[in-house]
Protein backbone atom coordinates (compact mmCIF):
# COMPACT_ATOMS: atom_id res chain seq x y z
CA UNK A 1 0.00 0.00 0.00
CA UNK A 2 2.61 2.32 0.64
CA UNK A 3 4.69 1.98 -3.03
CA UNK A 4 1.15 2.02 -4.39
CA UNK A 5 0.80 5.73 -2.27
CA UNK A 6 3.89 6.72 -4.48
CA UNK A 7 2.13 6.26 -7.90
CA UNK A 8 -1.06 7.72 -7.31
CA UNK A 9 0.76 11.48 -8.10
CA UNK A 10 1.78 10.02 -11.09
CA UNK A 11 -1.57 8.38 -12.13
CA UNK A 12 -3.33 11.62 -11.12
CA UNK A 13 -1.43 13.68 -13.85
CA UNK A 14 -2.22 10.99 -16.01
CA UNK A 15 -6.37 10.59 -15.82
CA UNK A 16 -6.06 14.53 -15.62
CA UNK A 17 -4.91 15.06 -19.52
CA UNK A 18 -7.81 13.00 -20.62
CA UNK A 19 -10.66 15.58 -19.16
CA UNK A 20 -13.13 16.95 -21.28
CA UNK A 21 -11.87 20.71 -20.13
CA UNK A 22 -7.95 20.93 -19.95
CA UNK A 23 -7.72 22.11 -16.48
CA UNK A 24 -5.89 25.12 -15.27
CA UNK A 25 -3.28 24.02 -13.25
CA UNK A 26 -1.67 22.10 -16.52
CA UNK A 27 -0.67 25.01 -18.41
CA UNK A 28 1.35 22.69 -21.12
CA UNK A 29 0.13 20.67 -23.53
CA UNK A 30 -0.43 16.63 -23.18
CA UNK A 31 2.29 15.20 -24.88
CA UNK A 32 4.50 16.70 -22.56
CA UNK A 33 2.94 15.70 -19.21
CA UNK A 34 2.77 12.44 -20.66
CA UNK A 35 6.18 11.78 -21.23
CA UNK A 36 7.05 13.54 -18.19
CA UNK A 37 5.09 10.72 -16.33
CA UNK A 38 5.99 8.25 -18.17
CA UNK A 39 9.75 8.42 -17.86
CA UNK A 40 8.69 9.37 -13.41
CA UNK A 41 6.94 6.14 -13.08
CA UNK A 42 9.90 4.23 -14.79
CA UNK A 43 12.20 6.28 -12.38
CA UNK A 44 10.23 5.81 -9.40
CA UNK A 45 9.78 1.90 -10.42
CA UNK A 46 13.85 1.44 -10.41
CA UNK A 47 14.33 3.35 -7.46
CA UNK A 48 11.79 1.30 -5.14
CA UNK A 49 13.46 -1.94 -6.80
CA UNK A 50 16.90 -1.01 -6.05
CA UNK A 51 16.04 0.22 -2.52
CA UNK A 52 13.73 -3.02 -1.44
CA UNK A 53 17.08 -5.21 -2.71
CA UNK A 54 19.05 -3.65 -0.52
CA UNK A 55 21.64 -2.75 -3.33
CA UNK A 56 21.55 0.77 -2.59
CA UNK A 57 24.22 2.86 -0.58
CA UNK A 58 22.77 5.75 0.74
CA UNK A 59 26.09 7.48 1.99
CA UNK A 60 27.74 6.52 -1.50
CA UNK A 61 24.88 8.20 -3.30
CA UNK A 62 24.90 11.08 -0.99
CA UNK A 63 28.34 11.86 -1.80
CA UNK A 64 28.12 12.61 -4.92
CA UNK A 65 24.68 14.89 -4.25
CA UNK A 66 25.56 18.57 -5.09
CA UNK A 67 24.85 20.87 -1.53
CA UNK A 68 21.61 23.02 -1.51
CA UNK A 69 23.30 26.01 -1.92
CA UNK A 70 24.04 25.08 -5.54
CA UNK A 71 21.28 23.78 -6.47
CA UNK A 72 19.35 27.01 -5.36
CA UNK A 73 21.89 29.06 -7.16
CA UNK A 74 21.32 27.16 -10.40
CA UNK A 75 17.63 27.17 -9.74
CA UNK A 76 17.53 31.36 -9.43
CA UNK A 77 19.18 31.07 -12.95
CA UNK A 78 16.35 29.84 -14.07
CA UNK A 79 14.13 32.01 -12.13
CA UNK A 80 16.00 34.21 -14.54
CA UNK A 81 15.68 32.62 -18.03
CA UNK A 82 11.62 31.77 -17.09
CA UNK A 83 9.92 35.04 -15.87
CA UNK A 84 6.18 34.93 -15.89
CA UNK A 85 4.90 37.38 -18.57
CA UNK A 86 1.26 35.31 -19.06
CA UNK A 87 -1.24 38.42 -18.47
CA UNK A 88 -4.05 35.70 -17.63
CA UNK A 89 -2.40 34.71 -14.56
CA UNK A 90 -2.43 37.16 -11.38
CA UNK A 91 -4.40 40.75 -12.03
CA UNK A 92 -2.67 40.78 -15.14
CA UNK A 93 -2.76 44.11 -17.03
CA UNK A 94 -5.35 45.50 -14.87
CA UNK A 95 -2.51 45.73 -12.19
CA UNK A 96 0.27 47.45 -13.85
CA UNK A 97 -2.44 49.90 -15.48
CA UNK A 98 -3.63 51.02 -12.02
CA UNK A 99 0.01 51.03 -10.26
CA UNK A 100 1.24 52.86 -13.62
CA UNK A 101 -1.77 55.57 -13.52
CA UNK A 102 -1.86 56.47 -9.72
CA UNK A 103 2.08 56.93 -9.81
CA UNK A 104 2.05 59.08 -12.97
CA UNK A 105 -1.17 60.99 -11.00
CA UNK A 106 -0.64 60.88 -7.64
CA UNK A 107 3.26 59.85 -6.88
CA UNK A 108 2.74 56.29 -6.19
CA UNK A 109 -0.02 53.51 -5.88
CA UNK A 110 -1.95 53.05 -2.33
CA UNK A 111 -4.11 50.80 -1.10
CA UNK A 112 -5.72 50.34 2.22
CA UNK A 113 -5.36 46.37 1.00
CA UNK A 114 -2.00 46.46 0.59
CA UNK A 115 -0.13 49.55 1.60
CA UNK A 116 3.33 48.58 1.35
CA UNK A 117 3.46 46.34 -1.49
CA UNK A 118 2.11 48.76 -3.79
CA UNK A 119 3.55 51.69 -2.77
CA UNK A 120 6.70 49.86 -2.68
CA UNK A 121 6.76 48.59 -6.03
CA UNK A 122 5.54 51.82 -7.58
CA UNK A 123 8.34 53.95 -5.79
CA UNK A 124 10.76 51.54 -7.66
CA UNK A 125 8.90 52.65 -11.01
CA UNK A 126 9.56 55.83 -10.14
CA UNK A 127 12.96 55.93 -9.19
CA UNK A 128 13.98 53.60 -11.95
CA UNK A 129 12.55 56.39 -14.67
CA UNK A 130 14.80 58.99 -12.32
CA UNK A 131 17.44 57.15 -13.80
CA UNK A 132 15.91 57.17 -17.59
CA UNK A 133 14.85 53.90 -17.43
CA UNK A 134 11.35 52.90 -19.13
CA UNK A 135 8.63 54.22 -16.70
CA UNK A 136 6.92 50.74 -17.03
CA UNK A 137 5.79 49.11 -13.31
CA UNK A 138 6.40 45.09 -15.01
CA UNK A 139 10.61 46.38 -14.18
CA UNK A 140 9.58 46.96 -10.51
CA UNK A 141 7.52 44.02 -10.60
CA UNK A 142 10.11 42.05 -11.47
CA UNK A 143 13.01 43.33 -9.56
CA UNK A 144 11.46 42.57 -6.67
CA UNK A 145 9.86 39.24 -7.16
CA UNK A 146 13.54 38.19 -8.10
CA UNK A 147 14.38 40.31 -4.65
CA UNK A 148 11.34 38.38 -2.68
CA UNK A 149 13.33 34.69 -4.59
CA UNK A 150 16.82 35.35 -3.62
CA UNK A 151 15.10 36.02 0.22
CA UNK A 152 13.05 32.49 0.07
CA UNK A 153 15.63 30.73 -1.09
CA UNK A 154 18.16 32.32 1.53
CA UNK A 155 15.51 31.64 4.69
CA UNK A 156 15.01 28.21 3.11
CA UNK A 157 19.16 27.48 3.06
CA UNK A 158 19.36 29.02 6.35
CA UNK A 159 16.67 26.70 7.54
CA UNK A 160 18.15 23.38 6.14
CA UNK A 161 22.09 24.56 7.39
CA UNK A 162 22.82 21.53 9.02
CA UNK A 163 21.96 19.05 6.33
CA UNK A 164 23.51 20.63 3.10
CA UNK A 165 23.34 17.44 0.58
CA UNK A 166 19.96 15.36 1.00
CA UNK A 167 18.39 17.54 -1.87
CA UNK A 168 15.76 19.18 0.72
CA UNK A 169 15.98 22.73 -1.30
CA UNK A 170 13.67 20.60 -3.90
CA UNK A 171 11.25 20.44 -1.27
CA UNK A 172 10.52 24.45 -1.70
CA UNK A 173 11.58 24.12 -5.69
CA UNK A 174 8.29 21.26 -6.37
CA UNK A 175 5.77 24.17 -4.68
CA UNK A 176 3.81 26.14 -7.29
CA UNK A 177 3.90 29.08 -5.15
CA UNK A 178 7.93 29.54 -5.87
CA UNK A 179 6.23 30.76 -9.29
CA UNK A 180 5.80 33.80 -7.51
CA UNK A 181 9.76 34.68 -7.30
CA UNK A 182 9.92 34.58 -11.01
CA UNK A 183 10.01 37.90 -12.27
CA UNK A 184 5.96 37.90 -11.48
CA UNK A 185 4.14 41.13 -11.64
CA UNK A 186 1.88 40.56 -8.54
CA UNK A 187 1.38 42.34 -5.18
CA UNK A 188 2.08 39.23 -3.34
CA UNK A 189 5.74 38.50 -3.52
CA UNK A 190 7.13 40.76 -0.46
CA UNK A 191 4.18 39.90 1.80
CA UNK A 192 5.27 36.34 1.01
CA UNK A 193 9.20 37.33 2.29
CA UNK A 194 7.26 38.90 5.62
CA UNK A 195 5.21 35.32 6.21
CA UNK A 196 8.82 33.27 5.64
CA UNK A 197 10.26 35.56 8.23
CA UNK A 198 7.39 35.19 10.77
CA UNK A 199 7.88 30.88 10.14
CA UNK A 200 11.73 31.30 10.85
CA UNK A 201 10.83 33.39 13.98
CA UNK A 202 8.18 31.27 15.42
CA UNK A 203 10.61 27.86 14.56
CA UNK A 204 13.14 29.31 16.33
CA UNK A 205 11.75 30.97 19.43
CA UNK A 206 8.63 28.74 19.80
CA UNK A 207 10.83 25.73 20.63
CA UNK A 208 12.04 27.71 24.20
CA UNK A 209 8.76 28.39 26.03
CA UNK A 210 10.06 30.14 28.85
CA UNK A 211 11.09 32.74 26.36
CA UNK A 212 6.93 33.89 25.80
CA UNK A 213 8.16 37.68 25.84
CA UNK A 214 10.10 37.23 22.76
CA UNK A 215 7.89 34.89 20.98
CA UNK A 216 4.63 36.63 21.41
CA UNK A 217 6.16 39.98 21.20
CA UNK A 218 8.12 39.97 18.38
CA UNK A 219 5.35 37.58 16.02
CA UNK A 220 2.76 40.51 16.77
CA UNK A 221 5.44 42.82 15.20
CA UNK A 222 6.02 40.64 12.78
CA UNK A 223 2.14 39.86 11.92
CA UNK A 224 1.34 43.98 11.92
CA UNK A 225 3.87 44.73 9.32
CA UNK A 226 2.84 41.49 7.16
CA UNK A 227 -0.84 43.24 7.67
CA UNK A 228 1.03 46.59 6.25
CA UNK A 229 2.64 44.60 3.30
CA UNK A 230 -1.43 42.98 2.44
CA UNK A 231 -4.63 42.30 4.89
CA UNK A 232 -4.82 38.82 3.78
CA UNK A 233 -2.07 38.72 6.98
CA UNK A 234 -5.10 39.38 8.68
CA UNK A 235 -5.88 35.81 9.22
CA UNK A 236 -2.39 35.05 11.10
CA UNK A 237 -4.23 36.88 13.90
CA UNK A 238 -5.56 33.22 14.74
CA UNK A 239 -1.32 32.06 15.50
CA UNK A 240 -1.29 35.10 17.29
CA UNK A 241 -4.67 33.64 19.63
CA UNK A 242 -2.81 30.59 19.55
CA UNK A 243 0.54 31.74 21.09
CA UNK A 244 -1.33 33.79 23.42
CA UNK A 245 -3.57 30.72 24.84
CA UNK A 246 -0.86 28.10 24.32
CA UNK A 247 2.28 29.84 25.13
CA UNK A 248 1.58 32.84 27.47
CA UNK A 249 1.56 31.86 30.77
CA UNK A 250 -1.23 32.48 33.45
CA UNK A 251 0.63 34.90 35.01
CA UNK A 252 1.64 37.05 32.18
CA UNK A 253 -1.66 36.61 29.93
CA UNK A 254 -3.05 39.88 30.93
CA UNK A 255 0.23 41.82 30.12
CA UNK A 256 1.08 40.07 26.92
CA UNK A 257 -2.77 40.78 25.86
CA UNK A 258 -2.12 44.58 26.47
CA UNK A 259 1.20 44.97 25.35
CA UNK A 260 0.42 43.09 22.03
CA UNK A 261 -2.52 44.87 21.31
CA UNK A 262 -0.34 48.08 21.75
CA UNK A 263 2.01 46.88 19.46
CA UNK A 264 -0.28 45.95 16.40
CA UNK A 265 -2.29 48.94 17.12
CA UNK A 266 0.65 51.37 17.04
CA UNK A 267 2.32 49.79 13.85
CA UNK A 268 -1.32 49.56 11.88
CA UNK A 269 -3.18 52.56 12.63
CA UNK A 270 -0.89 55.52 12.02
CA UNK A 271 -0.93 54.08 8.02
CA UNK A 272 -4.64 53.54 7.89
CA UNK A 273 -5.58 56.15 9.66
CA UNK A 274 -3.41 58.39 7.63
CA UNK A 275 -4.51 57.08 4.32
CA UNK A 276 -7.89 57.05 5.08
CA UNK A 277 -8.63 60.90 6.05
CA UNK A 278 -5.28 62.97 6.19
CA UNK A 279 -3.38 61.87 2.80
CA UNK A 280 -4.32 63.77 -0.32
CA UNK A 281 -5.79 62.09 -2.27
CA UNK A 282 -7.52 59.44 0.33
CA UNK A 283 -7.76 56.18 -0.27
CA UNK A 284 -10.37 54.81 -3.12
CA UNK A 285 -13.09 53.30 -0.46
CA UNK A 286 -14.77 51.63 -3.60
CA UNK A 287 -12.54 49.63 -4.02
CA UNK A 288 -10.80 47.67 -1.08
CA UNK A 289 -11.49 44.65 0.42
CA UNK A 290 -11.02 45.83 3.72
CA UNK A 291 -14.54 47.79 3.64
CA UNK A 292 -15.93 45.03 1.31
CA UNK A 293 -14.85 41.77 2.21
CA UNK A 294 -15.61 38.98 -1.06
CA UNK A 295 -16.51 36.18 1.03
CA UNK A 296 -17.65 33.55 -0.40
CA UNK A 297 -21.15 32.76 -0.29
CA UNK A 298 -22.50 30.97 2.11
CA UNK A 299 -24.41 28.94 0.36
CA UNK A 300 -22.04 27.46 -1.81
CA UNK A 301 -19.59 26.77 0.74
CA UNK A 302 -20.16 22.80 0.46
CA UNK A 303 -20.71 22.67 -3.38
CA UNK A 304 -18.86 20.96 -6.25
CA UNK A 305 -17.26 24.31 -7.60
CA UNK A 306 -15.96 25.43 -4.35
CA UNK A 307 -14.42 22.07 -3.58
CA UNK A 308 -12.70 21.83 -6.89
CA UNK A 309 -11.07 25.33 -7.14
CA UNK A 310 -9.54 24.46 -3.31
CA UNK A 311 -8.34 21.39 -4.68
CA UNK A 312 -7.46 22.74 -7.63
CA UNK A 313 -5.51 25.12 -5.84
CA UNK A 314 -3.88 22.97 -3.22
CA UNK A 315 -2.38 20.66 -6.07
CA UNK A 316 -1.15 23.74 -8.00
CA UNK A 317 0.69 25.87 -5.06
CA UNK A 318 1.94 22.81 -2.77
CA UNK A 319 1.06 18.99 -4.34
CA UNK A 320 4.01 17.27 -3.33
CA UNK A 321 4.49 18.76 0.30
CA UNK A 322 0.98 18.16 0.85
CA UNK A 323 0.82 14.62 -0.26
CA UNK A 324 4.44 14.09 1.38
CA UNK A 325 3.07 15.08 4.64
CA UNK A 326 -0.18 13.36 4.25
CA UNK A 327 1.64 10.19 4.16
CA UNK A 328 3.50 10.82 7.36
CA UNK A 329 0.39 10.79 9.15
CA UNK A 330 -0.92 7.68 6.97
CA UNK A 331 1.95 5.12 7.32
CA UNK A 332 4.01 6.84 9.68
CA UNK A 333 2.11 7.43 12.14
CA UNK A 334 4.77 7.12 15.63
CA UNK A 335 7.51 9.24 13.70
CA UNK A 336 4.89 11.86 12.60
CA UNK A 337 3.38 12.25 16.26
CA UNK A 338 7.35 12.42 17.64
CA UNK A 339 7.98 15.40 14.74
CA UNK A 340 4.19 17.15 15.08
CA UNK A 341 4.33 17.45 18.73
CA UNK A 342 6.92 19.55 18.91
CA UNK A 343 5.75 23.40 19.59
CA UNK A 344 7.50 24.85 16.75
CA UNK A 345 5.95 22.80 14.30
CA UNK A 346 2.34 22.92 15.92
CA UNK A 347 2.71 26.58 15.55
CA UNK A 348 3.03 26.17 11.48
CA UNK A 349 0.14 23.66 11.68
CA UNK A 350 -1.99 26.60 12.76
CA UNK A 351 -0.77 29.33 9.96
CA UNK A 352 -1.97 26.67 7.98
CA UNK A 353 -4.86 26.71 9.13
CA UNK A 354 -5.27 30.37 9.42
CA UNK A 355 -4.74 30.52 5.26
CA UNK A 356 -6.47 27.39 4.69
CA UNK A 357 -9.33 29.48 6.16
CA UNK A 358 -8.96 31.95 4.08
CA UNK A 359 -8.74 30.08 0.88
CA UNK A 360 -12.15 28.78 2.02
CA UNK A 361 -13.88 32.24 3.17
CA UNK A 362 -12.30 33.90 0.28
CA UNK A 363 -14.46 35.06 -3.33
CA UNK A 364 -12.11 34.25 -6.14
CA UNK A 365 -13.54 37.17 -8.13
CA UNK A 366 -11.07 37.18 -11.05
CA UNK A 367 -11.55 33.55 -10.87
CA UNK A 368 -8.49 30.75 -12.19
CA UNK A 369 -5.89 30.74 -12.71
CA UNK A 370 -5.74 34.87 -12.04
CA UNK A 371 -6.33 34.15 -8.05
CA UNK A 372 -4.16 31.22 -7.75
CA UNK A 373 -1.47 33.25 -5.90
CA UNK A 374 -4.08 34.82 -3.88
CA UNK A 375 -6.24 31.80 -2.94
CA UNK A 376 -2.68 29.79 -1.86
CA UNK A 377 -1.25 31.50 0.63
CA UNK A 378 -0.82 28.15 2.52
CA UNK A 379 1.91 26.88 0.10
CA UNK A 380 4.44 28.39 2.50
CA UNK A 381 3.61 27.22 5.50
CA UNK A 382 3.12 23.46 4.36
CA UNK A 383 6.18 23.58 2.32
CA UNK A 384 8.35 25.24 5.13
CA UNK A 385 6.51 22.11 7.33
CA UNK A 386 7.70 19.12 4.81
CA UNK A 387 10.97 21.02 4.34
CA UNK A 388 11.69 20.29 7.86
CA UNK A 389 10.18 17.35 8.42
CA UNK A 390 12.33 16.14 5.51
CA UNK A 391 15.47 17.43 7.23
CA UNK A 392 13.84 15.35 10.45
CA UNK A 393 14.39 11.97 8.64
CA UNK A 394 17.90 10.46 9.66
CA UNK A 395 17.83 9.23 5.99
CA UNK A 396 17.89 10.06 2.70
CA UNK A 397 14.19 8.96 2.03
CA UNK A 398 15.32 7.74 -1.49
CA UNK A 399 11.83 6.50 -2.34
CA UNK A 400 10.06 10.11 -2.54
CA UNK A 401 13.23 11.48 -4.88
CA UNK A 402 11.78 10.27 -7.68
CA UNK A 403 8.16 11.76 -7.07
CA UNK A 404 10.05 15.08 -5.19
CA UNK A 405 11.90 15.50 -9.21
CA UNK A 406 9.09 15.02 -10.43
CA UNK A 407 6.69 17.62 -8.86
CA UNK A 408 10.02 20.13 -9.75
CA UNK A 409 10.11 19.16 -13.46
CA UNK A 410 6.15 20.05 -13.54
CA UNK A 411 7.05 23.59 -11.56
CA UNK A 412 9.43 24.39 -14.48
CA UNK A 413 7.41 23.13 -17.54
CA UNK A 414 4.62 25.78 -16.03
CA UNK A 415 7.35 28.37 -15.57
CA UNK A 416 8.48 27.77 -19.32
CA UNK A 417 5.02 27.95 -20.58
CA UNK A 418 4.14 30.70 -18.75
CA UNK A 419 6.98 33.03 -19.42
CA UNK A 420 5.85 33.10 -22.93
CA UNK A 421 4.42 36.11 -24.19
CA UNK A 422 1.19 36.83 -25.87
CA UNK A 423 1.72 39.58 -28.67
CA UNK A 424 -1.68 41.23 -28.56
CA UNK A 425 -1.15 41.44 -25.01
CA UNK A 426 1.98 43.34 -25.16
CA UNK A 427 0.81 45.27 -27.76
CA UNK A 428 -2.17 46.31 -25.98
CA UNK A 429 0.12 47.18 -22.54
CA UNK A 430 2.12 49.66 -24.81
CA UNK A 431 -1.11 51.17 -26.03
CA UNK A 432 -2.39 51.08 -22.39
CA UNK A 433 1.11 53.30 -21.09
CA UNK A 434 1.00 55.66 -23.75
CA UNK A 435 -2.70 56.06 -22.89
CA UNK A 436 -1.79 56.84 -19.27
CA UNK A 437 1.14 59.01 -20.19
CA UNK A 438 -1.53 61.17 -22.83
CA UNK A 439 -4.57 60.87 -19.95
CA UNK A 440 -2.43 61.96 -16.97
CA UNK A 441 -0.84 65.08 -18.87
CA UNK A 442 -4.80 65.94 -19.99
CA UNK A 443 -5.66 65.66 -16.79
CA UNK A 444 -3.61 66.16 -13.81
CA UNK A 445 -4.60 69.69 -12.93
CA UNK A 446 -8.78 69.05 -13.41
CA UNK A 447 -8.18 65.60 -10.93
CA UNK A 448 -6.21 67.74 -8.12
CA UNK A 449 -8.98 70.68 -8.43
CA UNK A 450 -11.21 67.58 -6.79
CA UNK A 451 -11.74 66.77 -3.13
CA UNK A 452 -8.98 64.55 -2.02
CA UNK A 453 -11.52 61.95 -1.29
CA UNK A 454 -13.35 62.33 -4.73
CA UNK A 455 -9.78 62.30 -6.93
CA UNK A 456 -8.85 58.03 -7.32
CA UNK A 457 -12.35 57.12 -7.50
CA UNK A 458 -12.81 59.67 -10.13
CA UNK A 459 -9.45 59.02 -12.19
CA UNK A 460 -10.35 55.29 -12.36
CA UNK A 461 -13.58 55.39 -13.87
CA UNK A 462 -12.62 58.16 -15.86
CA UNK A 463 -9.70 56.69 -17.24
CA UNK A 464 -11.60 53.66 -18.13
CA UNK A 465 -13.72 55.38 -20.47
CA UNK A 466 -10.73 57.55 -22.18
CA UNK A 467 -8.71 53.91 -22.97
CA UNK A 468 -11.70 52.61 -23.99
CA UNK A 469 -12.33 55.17 -26.47
CA UNK A 470 -8.52 55.63 -27.04
CA UNK A 471 -8.26 52.27 -27.89
CA UNK A 472 -11.37 51.11 -29.71
CA UNK A 473 -10.10 53.52 -32.34
CA UNK A 474 -6.88 51.83 -32.64
CA UNK A 475 -9.08 48.41 -33.48
CA UNK A 476 -9.75 47.06 -37.56
CA UNK A 477 -12.99 48.42 -38.14
CA UNK A 478 -15.75 46.08 -37.21
CA UNK A 479 -19.40 47.19 -37.20
CA UNK A 480 -19.66 48.61 -33.58
CA UNK A 481 -16.65 50.40 -33.37
CA UNK A 482 -17.86 54.49 -34.08
CA UNK A 483 -20.88 53.44 -31.37
CA UNK A 484 -19.46 52.19 -29.18
CA UNK A 485 -16.69 54.95 -29.50
CA UNK A 486 -19.21 57.52 -28.97
CA UNK A 487 -21.20 55.34 -25.91
CA UNK A 488 -17.11 56.21 -23.83
CA UNK A 489 -16.89 59.77 -24.61
CA UNK A 490 -20.84 60.28 -23.54
CA UNK A 491 -20.12 58.10 -20.18
CA UNK A 492 -16.95 60.57 -19.49
CA UNK A 493 -19.51 63.14 -20.17
CA UNK A 494 -21.84 62.01 -17.62
CA UNK A 495 -19.19 60.61 -15.24
CA UNK A 496 -17.37 64.46 -15.08
CA UNK A 497 -20.50 66.06 -14.56
CA UNK A 498 -22.10 63.19 -11.75
CA UNK A 499 -18.48 64.59 -9.95
CA UNK A 500 -18.84 68.32 -10.58
CA UNK A 501 -22.74 68.47 -9.66
CA UNK A 502 -22.55 66.33 -7.10
CA UNK A 503 -25.10 63.93 -8.54
CA UNK A 504 -22.93 60.81 -7.69
CA UNK A 505 -23.43 61.42 -4.04
CA UNK A 506 -26.87 59.46 -4.51
CA UNK A 507 -25.93 55.47 -4.27
CA UNK A 508 -28.65 55.22 -6.21
CA UNK A 509 -27.61 57.24 -8.93
CA UNK A 510 -24.38 55.97 -9.07
CA UNK A 511 -25.25 52.64 -9.36
CA UNK A 512 -27.39 53.22 -12.34
CA UNK A 513 -24.41 54.86 -13.91
CA UNK A 514 -22.41 52.57 -13.32
CA UNK A 515 -24.67 49.63 -14.54
CA UNK A 516 -25.03 51.20 -17.87
CA UNK A 517 -21.25 51.54 -18.46
CA UNK A 518 -20.83 48.01 -17.06
CA UNK A 519 -22.23 47.03 -19.88
CA UNK A 520 -20.75 48.99 -22.13
CA UNK A 521 -17.45 48.07 -20.92
CA UNK A 522 -18.45 44.58 -21.66
CA UNK A 523 -18.84 45.49 -24.87
CA UNK A 524 -15.26 47.01 -25.08
CA UNK A 525 -13.57 44.03 -23.53
CA UNK A 526 -15.18 41.81 -26.11
CA UNK A 527 -14.42 43.62 -29.20
CA UNK A 528 -10.67 44.17 -27.84
CA UNK A 529 -11.00 40.12 -27.85
CA UNK A 530 -12.37 39.16 -30.96
CA UNK A 531 -10.81 42.36 -33.35
CA UNK A 532 -7.12 43.12 -34.20
CA UNK A 533 -5.13 46.27 -33.56
CA UNK A 534 -5.03 47.65 -36.58
CA UNK A 535 -3.55 51.41 -35.78
CA UNK A 536 -1.19 51.10 -33.22
CA UNK A 537 -0.41 54.59 -31.72
CA UNK A 538 2.96 53.66 -30.49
Amino acid sequence: MKYLFLYLPYLFLFITLFFPTKPWFLPSDQITYLYISSFFISLQTIVLIISKKDIFKEKSFVKYLPPNWSIAGFYFLLMLWFPIRNRNWGDGLLLLETNLLETKLFGFQFTLDEILESILHSKLTSILSYFQFDEDPILSYTILSYLAGILILSGFLWLGKKKQKNLSIFVLLSSGGILLTFGYAENYTLVTVAHLVLYLFLNQYAKDPKDSDTLLYGSTIIVALSMLFHLVSGYLVICLVYLWIFHSPKEKKLKHLVICTFLGSIILFPWFVYFSIFHDPTVDRNSTHLIHPPFYPIRRWVSTTHIKEIFSVLYWNVSFSSYFLIYQWRFQKEKWNQFIQKPNHKLLLVTTFAFILHGFLHNPQLGFPADWDLMGFYWLPITVLAFLYWNFEKELPVEWVPLLLFSVTLVMVSAFELSKTNPKDELVWQITKKAITKYSIENQSFIQSLPKEEKKFFAKGDFLFFKGEYITDQLCDFKEKESLIQSMKVHRKYWREGFLNGTFQSKEKLNIFLTEATKTNVLYLKSLEANKICHPKL
